[in-house]
């Protein structure tokens, strides 16, 4: 499930006013390929960067509240510490474009009524086959993810018959 909960009300679609702090699963190759690229187009230093087992014990009231919801460990997360404001899955992903350079080109594209129903869809689309993409972008030698984690019936690697 895909959520956006803010601590505090923000102005929906706000450009994001300080530091964005992107939790993820560090367990998941696909996710830290994900952040290792972000990391890498953040040329403002916009985005900080914490391992979903380290926010329960941050010390950081944002991180910690979000580590105790039941749905924490179901998707990327972008926390905006300095309004409050939470985005999880899809919306954290249109939080990200906003932050990095040219994201500005698709804010008024992010703006659009269908926009965050259609990034929700595709980014649990994608989550559900984490190691598929994971495969398709060069990453075969990396540990799948645990959370979405299949049988070695199911991997791509491998066909029965």
């Amino acid at each position: 499930m895909v959520i956006e909960t803010p601590l505090q009300p923000p102005a929906p679609h706000s450009e994001p006013s300080g530091r964005l702090t992107v939790v993820y699963d560090a367990g998941c190759g696909l996710c830290r390929e994900t952040v290792r690229r972000l990391a890498r187009w953040d040329r403002e230093d916009r985005m900080e960067f914490v391992p979903l087992t380290a926010a329960a014990s941050s010390g950081r009231p944002a991180l910690e509240q979000l580590a105790a919801g039941d749905r924490f460990r179901e998707s990327m997360h972008v926390v905006d510490e300095s309004t409050g404001r939470v985005s999880s899955g899809g919306q954290a992903a249109l939080a990200l474009l906003e932050a990095l350079p040219g994201g500005w080109l698709l804010r008024p594209w992010t703006a659009l009524p269908p926009a965050g129903p259609v990034a929700d869809t595709v980014y649990r689309v994608a989550s559900r086959h984490r190691d598929r993409l994971a495969w398709l972008m060069g990453l075969r030698d990396e540990v799948p993810c645990p959370l979405h984690s299949r049988g070695p019936q199911e991997s791509p690697t491998r066909r029965n018959g």
